[in-house]
């Protein structure tokens, strides 16, 4: 099973250690099977859900509840680790597609994935300190545990108050104490630092439409994409299995706890075998 060592932009304090690296295994056919069964579950949630199968982070210190750090971590440390996932597991380009707002016409557009990676932030903190209008605020990234929490709630909350109570949720202090409710301009200016604190959160891309000529930006939700992109294959998954249990009597449950990639390759040599090809 192929496994890579991935570097997260922002990372986490433990005691005296800061952890920015994480181990990654490629999906399995078990993986593939709990995205798809999951499809009514919000996608901060199956991150949170995935990531613990497939995660293992290194030099730390003390024994983790690992589900309960994975939520805590910075939203866009999440995102890279979806990224990595799935450039070990499906390949190193994402294939999108996106509708221009101006002719509507959909174009198909190859996103290399390590053109998105950002770096690693060279100056992490667990707390931010930063000035608004007549503020001094203390934040912290915006993590996966508060995304779980808005999206329970989103329901019943219009998207203005949405916004606001997860903006809020990432003030620690704030001298002096903010108003009952912020202003437009003070949701934006917030949320502009928060942008820059954690750069991998937010991936918006430069597009140029081929057939009307228009430059827009078109914003990209890596855990949507993703979590569709697995579910979109299971058919294909079913039909992996069905192959290779005909042709290898193999039982479910092995082929299902076969990576993907080798999974694929064991179609690939029936495939060559039927056709009288050399393997």
């Amino acid at each position: 099973m192929r496994h890579i060592v991935a570097q997260i932009p922002h990372g986490f304090q433990v005691g005296c250690s800061w952890i920015n690296k994480a181990t990654i295994r490629e999906l399995t056919g078990y993986d593939e099977q709990l995205i798809a069964a999951s499809q009514t579950f919000f996608p901060p949630f199956k991150t949170s859900m995935l990531l613990e199968r497939v995660i293992e982070f290194h030099n730390v210190p003390t024994k983790l509840d690992l589900l309960e750090t994975i939520r805590n971590l910075p939203v866009g440390d999440r995102i890279a680790l979806i990224l990595q996932l799935r450039k070990i597991t499906f390949g190193t380009t994402l294939h999108c597609k996106i509708q221009c707002p101006n002719c509507t016409d959909k174009l198909s557009v190859d996103l290399p994935i390590d053109s998105i990676l950002q770096p690693t932030n060279p100056n992490p903190q667990t707390v931010y300190h930063i000035n608004l209008e007549e503020y001094t605020l203390k934040v912290r990234p915006i993590n996966g545990s508060d995304l779980e929490i808005i999206t329970q709630i989103s329901k019943n909350t219009s998207t203005d108050n949405l916004s606001e109570k997860l903006l809020r949720a990432c003030i620690i202090s704030s001298e002096p104490p903010l108003p009952e409710t912020l202003s437009k301009h003070f949701q934006e200016q917030l949320g502009t630092s928060l942008s820059h604190i954690d750069r991998q959160a937010d991936l918006t891309l430069n597009i140029n439409c081929p057939s009307c000529n228009m430059v827009f930006q078109s914003s990209l939700d890596v855990e949507d994409f993703f979590f569709q992109e697995v579910t979109s294959r299971y058919n294909q998954l079913e039909r992996e299995i069905h192959w290779i249990a005909l042709h290898y009597n193999w039982s479910e449950k092995d082929i299902l706890s076969l990576p993907s990639s080798k999974r694929k390759r064991y179609v690939d040599l029936i495939n060559l075998s039927l056709s009288g090809q050399s393997v």
